[in-house]
């Protein structure tokens, strides 16, 4: 069961890095458009709320069942993006799953 999740998160982290490049651009025009006047959000939140969101789909959908349920987190409301605490992104120590949760 480790090999397995293990593989998981290997094809998450690569899957991830592909989808990021699509949703950067994309979440930052969202951003300027709707995000920092109607939420009050900096651009540092939205990003990571779309990151987040981005996170919380994979692992709830393609690679649901690498990841048990308690590993697996909810979705944030659009309300509270302006309420994110924005993270950073390390390369060595990142827990992908810690990073949704």
């Amino acid at each position: 069961m480790r090999f397995l999740k293990g593989i998981g998160l290997l094809l998450l982290i690569l899957v991830r890095g592909c989808a990021l490049w699509v949703m950067f651009p994309f979440a930052f025009v969202a951003w300027l458009l709707v995000h920092s006047w109607a939420q009050k959000a900096s651009v540092r939140q939205a990003l990571c709320w779309y990151h987040a969101h981005l996170l919380v789909l994979l692992l709830n959908g393609p690679f649901r069942p690498f990841f048990t349920a308690d590993e697996r987190p909810h979705f944030r409301d659009v309300p509270k993006m302006s309420a994110v605490e924005p993270h950073k992104i390390r390369l060595i120590g990142m827990d992908v799953v810690s990073l949704a949760g």
